[in-house]
C-alpha cells in the first residue's frame, strides 16, 4: 500500500476520507475484453472480495457493483481514487496495468453509466434489460451496505433517463437484445424449415428467444421445472420436456439456445459426445446466451456441432446509429452526466440552480412584455417564440455554467450572485 492511504481519515462509516468525493469506475466489457476473461472476473468481483481487499478502512463511502453480460463494472464514491483503484484492482485480481480494464472518474463515469443503462454500450444496441439491471443494481449490496444514497439515487437517475435517450436514438428496444440477436443469425444462416429447436431456460432471454421463432419451429422447452416449463411451452405451441431428459432431446434437435441463470454449464462435452453419436453426422447448432456460459466452452472442439457465444453474437447485435442521432444523443447524454455529477454535489447544484431560475425568470418576463406587444401573432408564433427564447437562453448559459461548476464554492457563489443581482436588477 502506498504512503497515501496512510494519511487518510475515518468516515463513521469505516471509509477512508481524504477531500471532495467523486465517481471512480473500474470495469471491464465486451469490447474490452473476451467472454473468458469477464466469466473470470465475474467469479472474483463480489461485495465480500471488495470489503475483504479494502480492510478495515475502506477507501470509499459508497460502492455498487453492476455485472451484466456484457460487463463487470465497480463503481465507487471515493475521496482518495488512487487508493480506490488499487484496491478494487486488488479485489479483482488485476495488475495495475492492465490492457483489459477502463478507469473512469466523475463526469466520464457518469457518461459511461447513462450509455451502459441506454443501452448504447450493449451488443445489442439500445437493449431495454440493462435499464432495470441498472436500476436494480443498488438493492444487490450487502443488507449491511445502505440501500439509500448517492450511488443509489445515481443509478435510479441513470435509468429514468435511459428511455429518453433511446427515443432520441431512435432505437427500438423491442427488437434490441442477445435473444433477437441469435434469432437474426438464425435466420441468417439456418437453412432447414420448421427445425426442431430445444430452448433450455424459461426466463426473461429465453422467452424472447422463443417469441422470435414461434410459429417458425417446433419448439422443445427444457427447465429444472417442469411446471415453468409447461407455462411456457403453452403460450408456444411447443412441448415441454424435463432436463433429465436433454440427451435425449439433443439427439433429435437441429437447434439449441441455452440461456439460464446457472453457474456451471449445464452442456457439457461429455453430454454432446454421447449425443453426436446418434446423430448420424447431421450437423447441431448451439447457441449460448448465458453468463456464466451454459455450454462448456471445449464443446467447440467437438465435430458437427457448431456453438456460438455471446461474443460471436455481437455482430448480429451492434448496430450503428447515424451520425446525427449519435450527436443528438451524445449531446443529451453529457447534459445529463452535468446533472447526475451536481447532485453528488449540493452546493453546486443550488449555485447553478439559482442561476437558471433567475435566467427563466428573466426570459419569462421579456417574452410576456414582447407578446403583449404583438397581440395579432398566432398561438403557433407564440409557441415558437417562447421556444426560441428558451433555446437561446439555454445556449448562452451552458458555458458560463460550466465554468462556474468548476470554480472553489466561495468563488463560484460569489460570481452566481453578482450575475443574479445583475438579472434582477435589469428585469424592469
Amino acid at each position: 500500500m502506498s504512503l497515501e492511504a496512510h494519511r487518510y481519515q475515518r468516515h463513521p462509516n469505516g471509509s477512508a476520507s481524504s477531500g471532495a468525493a467523486g465517481l471512480l469506475l473500474i470495469g471491464a466489457n465486451h469490447r474490452t475484453c473476451t467472454l473468458d476473461t469477464r466469466e473470470r472476473l465475474l467469479r472474483r468481483a463480489s461485495y465480500a472480495s471488495l470489503r475483504k481487499a479494502g480492510g478495515r478502512l475502506t477507501p470509499w463511502s459508497d460502492l455498487v457493483l453492476l455485472t451484466t453480460c456484457n460487463r463487470v463494472e465497480v463503481y465507487a464514491l471515493t475521496e482518495t481514487p488512487e487508493h480506490a483503484t488499487e484496491t478494487i484492482q486488488r479485489a479483482l485480481g488485476l495488475s495495475e496495468y492492465e490492457p483489459t480494464l477502463y478507469i473512469l472518474r466523475d463526469h466520464d463515469a457518469a457518461v459511461h453509466l447513462l450509455r451502459v443503462a441506454s443501452g448504447l454500450d450493449s451488443l445489442a444496441v439500445g437493449e431495454e434489460q440493462v435499464t432495470e439491471q441498472v436500476r436494480k443494481a443498488p438493492s444487490k449490496r450487502p443488507s449491511r451496505n445502505s440501500s439509500h444514497g448517492s450511488l443509489t439515487d445515481l443509478f435510479i437517475q441513470a435509468a429514468r433517463v435511459a428511455p429518453r435517450v433511446r427515443r432520441i436514438a431512435g432505437v427500438r428496444p423491442g427488437e434490441a437484445s442477445a435473444s433477437h440477436a441469435a434469432v437474426r443469425f438464425l435466420e441468417a444462416v439456418f437453412e432447414h424449415e420448421h427445425p426442431i429447436v430445444a430452448l433450455i431456460g424459461t426466463g426473461k432471454m429465453a422467452r424472447i428467444a422463443a417469441k422470435g421463432l414461434r410459429g417458425r419451429a417446433d419448439i422443445r422447452v427444457l427447465n429444472r421445472s417442469l411446471a415453468r416449463a409447461r407455462v411456457l411451452a403453452k403460450t408456444l405451441d411447443g412441448k415441454a420436456v424435463p432436463l433429465a431428459d436433454l440427451r435425449e432431446v439433443l439427439a433429435e434437435a437441429d437447434v439449441v439456445v441455452a440461456a439460464t441463470a446457472v453457474r456451471r454449464p449445464v452442456v457439457t462435452v461429455r453430454t454432446l459426445r454421447a449425443v453426436i453419436r446418434r446423430r448420424e453426422g447431421r450437423l447441431l447448432w448451439v447457441i449460448d446466451l448465458g453468463f456464466p456460459r451454459n455450454v462448456d466452452p471445449d464443446c467447440r472442439g467437438l465435430g458437427g456441432v457448431h456453438v456460438l457465444d455471446l461474443d460471436g453474437l455481437a455482430p448480429w447485435g451492434d448496430r450503428h446509429l447515424p451520425p446525427m442521432a449519435l450527436a443528438r444523443v451524445e449531446a443529451r447524454i453529457r447534459e445529463e452526466a452535468v446533472r447526475m455529477m451536481e447532485s453528488l454535489s449540493p452546493s453546486v447544484s443550488f449555485d447553478v440552480a439559482l442561476l437558471r431560475r433567475t435566467a427563466e425568470a428573466f426570459r419569462r418576463n421579456e417574452v410576456e412584455e414582447a407578446l403583449a406587444r404583438l397581440p395579432g401573432l398566432s398561438e403557433e408564433a407564440r409557441v415558437v417564440v417562447d421556444k426560441l427564447s428558451t433555446r437561446l437562453v439555454n445556449r448562452l448559459l451552458h458555458g458560463p455554467t460550466r465554468r462556474i461548476r468548476s470554480l472553489p464554492e466561495g468563488t463560484r457563489t460569489e460570481i452566481v450572485q453578482e450575475i443574479v443581482a445583475g438579472l434582477q436588477g435589469g428585469a424592469g
